[in-house]
C-alpha cells in the first residue's frame, strides 16, 4: 500500500449497538467575499482584503476518515472583484524542494499545490492548475473527466494535446526557507494568484455570468507531498522518497482528484471582507429529510424487461463520443432495487467471500458492514435496507455469480431506465426534484432502497436515478453502440444512474459515467439475469 493510503494507527470505527442514522456529508463550502483594496500579486498577503478573508479549514486526507491525516498544515483563502477570482494558499514545509521550471511540465514531480475549477459544476470543461514553490505553472483544460475518456489540453504526454493557457492569470510565490537544502528546517511557502473572470467565463457551458453575487463554483485544492530523502546535494530528481500523500480541502470520497461531484462549493457574495458573514450563505446548501417510506421493499426481486430495439444515447453532456444509437436486446430480468447491505452480508457469510469486504465498509455513515467478534459479518443496526457501497467490480461480480445472476450491460441498464419511449429519466421527462431521487447532497448519504416511489419507472424499478452509481459489465469507450472496441487512452468501469452526490446536470439516464477509483461510498450495483431459461 502506498503511503498515501496509510491508515491512522489504532483507528477503528466505533461499535454501534442501537439503530443508527447516518451522519450527513457534504463537500466543503466557502463564502467568497469582495475585496476592499487593490490586490498586488506578489505572494505577500499584506492587503487588508487578505487580512480579513477567512481561512479554510486545514486540508485533510483526500479519501475519508481512517487514513493518516496530514502532518503538515495547508490552508487557503478566496476573494473576488469584478476582474478576478483570487486564491491564496499557505503551506507549511520544513524541506523546500523544487526543480521544474518549464511551463506545462508535470509539476507533481515536485511537491505542489493544485487548484481545480468547474465553473458550471457539471464535470465538463473544467480547469486543473498546478504550481510548485518556484511558481512554475502547469495549466490544463479538460472537456470531461479522465475516466470518461477525457484528454486534457496542455498535457506533455498526451499525443496531439492542443496547447491551452488560462489567459491573463497572475501568480506569485514567496518561500520562507532555503530551497533544495534539506539539512536545515524551513517554514514553508505561500502562493497567491489572480484568475481573470473573462478567461474562466470561456470555460462555461451555460454562459451564465460568473462575476456576480450568487455564483456557485465547484472547486477543490489538492496538495501533493512527496517524502524527499534529506540528502545534499540533490542529484537524482526521480528519487522522491518511498511515497507521497494527497491532501485536499474537500474530501473526494475516492482516491482521485477528478471526481468533480465531490469538489467543494465556493459561493460568491457582494459582502466585503469587512462585513459580518451572512449566516444564510453559510447554510446555503442545507440538508433535507428524505420522503417517508410508503411500502416495504423486497430486496432481490426482479422485473422482466421486454425484448426489442431500444434507443441508446445520446449522452446529453457528451454527444460526440456517446451519440444516439439503437440496440436490439433480448428479454432479461433486472433487480428491482440496488443490492442492499443486508443482501451483501448474506453473501459474505455464505462462503469464503471475506476478500470482497474492505475495511471501509465498516464506516456506519457510508455502508455499515462490520466484522463479528465470533467471525462473519453483520450490519450496523438500521442499515440493512440501504444500498451496499464502496463496491469493487470484483465484489459485485462475485455477488452476482453467487446469486445466479450477472451485472447488466450498459445497454440493458439504459433500456430499463428509459424504456421503449426513450424517457429522459426513469420516471419520465420531468427534471429531477426532491421527490424523485436522492442526489446533489440533498440528504448527505444513501437512503433505504425504494424510498423515492415517485422516481420509479413504469416497470416498477426503483433507485435507477440517484442514491448509488451502479456498476455495469464493461469499461467506458466511445461510440459503444457503433461497435468501436478500441480502448481509449483513459477509461474506467461503466457505472450508471447518478448517486446521492450527483448534480442534476448529470442525472439523465443516458449519462455515461465510469468508475474513478477502487472504492467509493457513492458506488453500488444491481444485478441482471437472462430471461431465457429462468424460472
Amino acid at each position: 500500500m502506498s503511503l498515501g493510503m496509510e491508515r491512522e494507527a489504532g483507528f477503528h470505527y466505533p461499535p454501534i449497538v442501537e439503530a443508527y442514522t447516518p451522519r450527513p456529508f457534504r463537500p466543503s463550502q466557502y463564502v467568497v467575499r469582495r475585496t476592499v483594496d487593490e490586490i498586488t500579486i506578489d505572494g505577500d498577503l499584506r492587503e487588508a482584503s487578505w487580512a480579513h478573508a477567512d481561512w479554510t479549514a486545514p486540508f485533510g486526507h483526500i479519501f475519508m476518515v481512517g487514513y493518516r491525516q496530514p502532518f503538515l498544515a495547508t490552508r487557503a483563502k478566496l476573494l473576488w472583484d469584478d476582474r478576478y477570482l483570487y486564491a491564496a494558499v499557505e503551506l507549511e514545509e520544513p524541506n523546500l524542494v523544487g526543480h521544474v521550471t518549464t511551463r506545462d511540465e508535470e509539476i507533481y514531480r515536485d511537491n505542489d499545490i493544485e487548484l481545480f475549477i468547474d465553473v458550471d459544476g457539471d464535470a465538463q470543461d473544467y480547469i486543473e492548475l498546478e504550481f510548485n514553490c518556484l511558481g512554475t505553472i502547469w495549466d490544463m483544460f479538460l472537456p470531461k473527466e479522465y475516466n470518461r475518456g477525457g484528454l486534457p489540453h496542455s498535457h506533455p504526454r498526451v499525443e496531439n494535446s492542443p496547447p491551452w493557457d488560462l489567459q491573463g492569470m497572475l501568480v506569485a510565490v514567496r518561500m520562507d526557507g532555503s530551497l533544495n537544502y534539506p539539512l536545515d528546517t524551513d517554514n514553508g511557502w505561500t502562493i497567491e494568484m489572480a484568475l481573470p473572470w473573462n478567461s474562466l467565463q470561456a470555460t462555461s457551458r451555460s454562459g451564465a455570468q460568473l462575476n456576480r453575487a450568487g455564483t456557485m463554483l465547484r472547486l477543490n485544492f489538492s496538495r501533493v507531498q512527496h517524502t524527499w530523502p534529506r540528502v545534499w546535494p540533490i542529484i537524482d530528481w526521480n528519487d522522491r522518497g518511498p511515497g507521497s500523500y494527497d491532501w485536499t480541502w474537500s474530501q473526494s470520497l475516492v482516491y482521485n482528484m477528478h471526481a468533480v461531484e465531490s469538489w467543494g462549493r465556493a459561493l460568491l457574495t457582494d459582502q466585503t471582507v469587512l462585513q459580518s458573514a451572512d449566516e444564510n450563505l453559510q447554510h446555503a446548501f442545507a440538508f433535507a429529510p428524505p420522503p417517508a417510506a410508503t411500502s416495504t421493499p423486497e430486496p432481490g426481486s426482479m422485473v422482466a424487461i421486454a425484448a426489442g430495439t431500444y434507443s441508446i444515447g445520446p449522452d446529453p453532456t457528451d454527444p460526440h463520443d456517446s451519440p444516439e444509437g439503437r440496440e436490439v436486446l433480448e428479454a432479461f430480468l433486472l433487480d428491482r432495487y440496488p443490492v442492499t447491505v443486508g443482501q451483501y452480508i448474506t453473501f459474505l457469510n455464505a462462503g469464503d467471500h471475506g476478500q470482497f469486504c474492505n475495511v471501509d465498509m465498516a464506516n456506519p455513515d457510508f455502508c455499515g458492514i462490520r466484522s463479528c467478534a465470533s467471525g462473519g459479518y453483520e450490519a450496523v443496526a438500521g442499515r440493512e435496507l440501504y444500498p451496499v457501497t464502496l463496491m469493487t467490480l470484483a465484489g459485485a461480480q462475485a455477488f452476482a455469480a453467487w446469486a445466479g445472476k450477472r451485472l447488466p450491460t450498459e445497454f440493458e441498464w439504459e433500456a430499463a431506465a428509459r424504456g421503449s419511449r426513450a424517457r429522459t429519466y426513469p420516471w419520465g421527462d420531468e427534471p429531477p426534484t426532491a421527490i424523485h431521487a436522492n442526489y446533489d447532497y440533498h440528504i448527505g448519504h444513501t437512503t433505504p432502497i425504494g424510498t423515492y416511489v415517485a422516481g420509479g419507472s413504469p416497470d416498477g424499478l426503483f433507485d435507477l436515478a440517484g442514491n448509488v452509481w451502479e456498476l455495469c459489465d464493461s469499461s467506458w469507450h466511445a461510440n459503444a453502440w457503433a461497435g468501436e472496441v478500441d480502448p481509449p487512452r483513459t477509461s474506467g468501469q461503466i457505472m450508471r444512474g447518478g448517486s446521492w452526490g450527483t448534480p442534476a446536470a448529470n442525472m439523465a439516464a443516458a449519462y455515461r459515467n465510469a468508475q474513478k477509483g477502487a472504492t467509493c461510498p457513492m458506488v453500488g450495483f444491481r444485478c441482471a439475469r437472462d430471461l431465457r431459461g429462468s424460472t
